[in-house]
């Protein structure tokens, strides 16, 4: 982390102001510390991650039995060969276009919300312009770990703050944030997804966006009927709700946002996918980017 988003952050069990304690730094980045409140509240910075103790989903996305397989890039390699080409291309676009829209307006913080293994973060770092500071967010320490590793490869000038914590419950004071961004990362929190549209409104600051991708499907197909036996079956009721245009727009108008747009990046017919529930194989599917202004 850096010293300068002390003044962002608060504690998340008592909302209290945190101060720093360094064990370690580098280059005007904190490595190794701690972070504490008036309350006894203590949160360990270690390998440049401040570990808010988030505990990772068992569902979808445990990272760390995943790095326990395999090594950063094994994970690389059979993710790529597992995606479609048809469906890394639209992701492409989606992301291509959550990047506009950020080089299209000053930034001081960026806020990745559920970034995982960095698929928009690492296209961010390649493409930023400006003196922005990044912040990555997940439930996993150890994903935010590497994703660390793989950053200072890709654009080390680059200053990106690494926070492992609840997406529905962030240490980020109110009106803080210029942009939050995420990639298909709030519809993976499921049934939490709600939450989370709900809690990027809160700690952006007025007048700005929340730029967030969807897949989204037909809510008479088969696939969206196997996606809500699916949801029922692991009781996360709802989250089926996120694959549908009129989910997404309804959340963002229920989470209070101003001015929302949805954005279709890309459509195509489903494929033989090892890795994702969506889209459905021979379906119709589409990549979406949801903007809400606060």
């Amino acid at each position: 982390m850096y010293k300068e988003i002390l003044d962002l952050l608060k504690c998340p069990k008592c909302n209290g102001e945190l101060s720093l304690t360094v064990e370690k730094e580098e280059n005007g980045e904190i490595i190794d510390g701690k972070l504490s409140c008036k309350d006894s509240h203590d949160w360990v910075i270690r390998d440049g991650v401040i570990n808010f103790g988030s505990v990772e989903q068992e569902l979808s996305n445990n990272w760390t039995e995943a790095y326990e397989q395999y090594d950063d890039e094994e994970m690389d390699k059979k993710l790529s060969e597992g995606i479609p080409k048809n469906q890394i291309i639209i992701g492409d676009n989606a992301k291509k276009f959550i990047i506009d829209k950020i080089n299209n307006r000053e930034n001081k913080y960026i806020l990745d919300i559920a970034t995982g293994r960095g698929a928009l973060f690492t296209e961010i770092l390649k493409e930023l312009k400006g003196e922005s500071q990044i912040i990555c967010t997940d439930l996993s320490f150890i994903v935010l770990k590497y994703d660390r590793l793989k950053a200072k490869k890709v654009n080390p000038k680059v200053k990106v703050n690494y926070i492992a914590c609840d997406a529905t419950s962030m240490p980020f004071k109110e009106n803080s944030i210029d942009t939050v961004v995420s990639f298909c990362g709030i519809q993976n929190m499921l049934s939490l997804a709600a939450d989370g549209i709900k809690e990027a409104k809160r700690v952006l600051k007025r007048g700005h966006s929340l730029f967030d991708s969807y897949v989204i499907i037909k809510e008479n197909s088969e696939g969206f009927k196997t996606l809500k036996e699916f949801c029922k079956e692991n009781n996360v009721i709802g989250a089926e709700e996120f694959a549908l245009r009129s989910g997404i727009e309804k959340a963002y108008a229920e989470a209070g946002f101003d001015n929302i747009n949805i954005t279709t990046t890309g459509e195509s017919i489903g494929e033989k996918n090892e890795f994702d529930l969506m889209p459905f194989e021979g379906e119709w599917f589409a990549m979406v980017v949801a903007e809400g202004m606060k």
